[in-house]
């Protein structure tokens, strides 16, 4: 009788240890992922401030290459890319 109780606890304290490890190992995850997350993120954030309505973007990177364009900008612009002079 006191062997399977010791045996009992012994399965007991195993499970407590697989479930205490498991937590640990999960908490660790989701942390390496959150500091992972945190170091992208701010590695790709940047705060532009413009005031005009039309604003020339750069298609590769994303960055604004003239604020405050008026229309007739807009116009002499697509002219230029549609080849027409």
């Amino acid at each position: 009788m006191n062997n399977s109780n010791s045996d009992l606890w012994n399965i007991i304290v195993l499970l407590k240890k697989v479930i205490v490890f498991s937590f640990i190992t999960i908490i660790l995850i989701v942390a390496g992922f959150i500091v992972y997350l945190s170091r992208t993120h701010k590695d790709t954030q940047e705060v532009i401030t413009t005031q005009g309505v039309y604003n020339l973007v750069n298609s590769e990177n994303g960055e604004i290459v003239a604020t405050d364009l008026t229309q007739e900008d807009l116009v002499k612009i697509m002219e230029f890319i549609n080849g027409e002079d």
